[in-house]
Formats: structure tokens, C-alpha cells, sequence
């Protein structure tokens, strides 16, 4: 079973698809964009969802409209400090965390000068969003730490998604005042679904490459298995040798 910030199934939509493919996609791009909330059916983009199974817009355009909805404005910009809000306009449209302070100035400035289309606009129609996910791919968690900068981008990635168990309408202290101080990242506990896990007892395995891996070979990762409270200090270890995480996940 993987961990709670584990690979996912990509939500692709081709043009010759069913309607059980794009429902698929449909569904995928509400958990994604709207955080696991649940949402009443009056809440949905029922215009933008014709439009899509029609298909006059690309998955891209059906997520911006999701993005632009006033669904989404207010279970995340009425609910939230501004920078808890720049936050997760990050995981839901790039699927990642922001990596800076810098990165969270910025989207202040485009949302106070430019207001709240403008602010979502720009994640969307940015070339981070067309090389990782291009037309037709719904945004996605992004879990292979080669995709980041650096291990810290990917802990604190991590760090943002609390699993299925959670939904991110609830509200949370943003991470700007660790991104400000430039404090170290570590891994955080995911919330409980059901006693799935203990992570006192729960060992997981982590898959990662080190400098003279081959970036081909899949079979060269280093493969090792630590308790949780271990897991912080194996992830700095790693990154002190130069290394890249691949993925982790519950052993056994």
C-alpha cells in the first residue's frame, strides 16, 4: 500500500473516450482542484463538464473553470489567510509546494494588483503547467522528487498533502513562516483513515538515487526500509550525499 504522498494513476482524457473515462477525469480533477472536499451537486461546473464531454474545451480549460468557480473561492480564499490560499493554489494547480518565499511574493502581487482570476490564471496558463501536464492531463501530486529542485521542495511537497483522510477545506497554518526562516524540512505524520496505519510501528521503504545512479536504469535506486521516526533523518541523510528521493512507501 503506498504512503500517504504515493504515485497515482495519471487522468488522462484521449480524444476517442467513453463516458466511464470521462467520468474518470471529471471526478479526478474535482478531488484534485477542490482539495478531497465534498461537494453538493448544485457546487459543480455542470456547463463546463457539457462543454468537456461535448468536447469544446481541453482538460486544462475544465480546470481552469473549476479554478475560476465560486466553488473553489470560497472554500479556499473566504476560509483562509491570503498566503494559506497562494499555498494551495500551488498543490491543487502545479501539484507541488511552493518552493520560497519569493514564489509566494510574487502571487501576492498578481492577486493584489491583478485580483483573483489573474491569480489563478497564472498557474494555469504558466509553462510549468504545459510541460508537466499539457492539455489533456488533470494536475496531479507530483511524487518523484527528481521533478523537484531539491529534497526539501519534495518534504515539504509531502508536507502539504494529508491523504484521503483529509480534505483541504479545513483550515491549516500555512508553511510561509518556514519557507520565510528558511528552516529545514522534515516529514510530518499523514492523518488516519480508519487505524490504517500506526506510525509508531509502520516501517516504510524508501526508493532513491544517489550521484552515479543511472537516470535509465530504474533497477540502480537504493532501496532501504526505516520506522517513521526515522524517516526524517534517513530523507537529510540522503540529501546530504546528493541523493534524490524516488518514492516512499508502507513496507510489507
Amino acid at each position: 500500500m503506498p504512503l500517504w504522498l504515493a504515485e497515482e494513476l495519471k487522468s488522462e482524457l484521449f480524444q476517442a473516450r467513453s463516458e466511464t473515462e470521462l467520468q474518470d477525469v471529471v471526478t479526478a480533477t474535482y478531488r484534485q482542484v477542490l482539495g478531497n472536499a465534498h461537494i453538493n451537486s448544485f457546487e459543480r461546473c455542470r456547463k463546463a463538464e457539457s462543454q468537456l464531454r461535448n468536447g469544446n474545451i481541453t482538460v486544462r480549460e475544465f480546470v481552469m473553470a473549476v479554478g475560476l468557480s465560486e466553488t473553489y473561492r470560497n472554500l479556499f480564499l473566504t476560509r483562509n489567510s491570503q498566503y494559506r490560499f497562494i499555498e494551495l493554489n500551488f498543490k491543487h494547480f502545479l501539484g507541488r509546494s511552493p518552493r520560497n518565499q519569493q514564489e509566494i511574493a510574487e502571487h501576492v502581487l498578481i492577486y493584489n494588483t491583478h485580483g483573483y482570476d489573474a491569480e489563478i490564471l497564472s498557474y494555469i496558463d504558466s509553462e510549468e503547467y504545459s510541460s508537466v501536464f499539457g492539455e489533456n492531463n488533470v494536475p496531479c501530486l507530483r511524487v518523484d522528487s527528481s521533478q523537484f529542485r531539491s529534497n526539501r521542495d519534495y518534504l515539504l511537497t509531502l508536507n502539504l498533502n494529508r491523504g484521503r483522510a483529509s480534505s483541504d477545506r479545513a483550515p491549516v497554518m500555512a508553511q510561509v513562516r518556514q519557507l520565510a526562516a528558511k528552516l529545514p524540512a522534515k516529514a510530518n505524520p499523514p492523518r488516519i483513515a480508519n487505524n490504517q496505519y500506526d506510525n509508531r510501528i509502520t516501517r516504510y521503504e524508501v526508493s532513491y538515487d544517489l550521484p552515479g545512479n543511472s537516470a535509465v536504469n530504474r533497477r540502480a535506486a537504493q532501496v532501504v526500509q526505516v520506522q517513521f521516526a526515522n524517516l526524517s533523518r534517513q530523507l537529510q541523510s540522503i540529501q546530504r550525499r546528493g541523493g534524490r528521493v524516488r518514492t516512499i512507501r508502507v513496507a510489507g
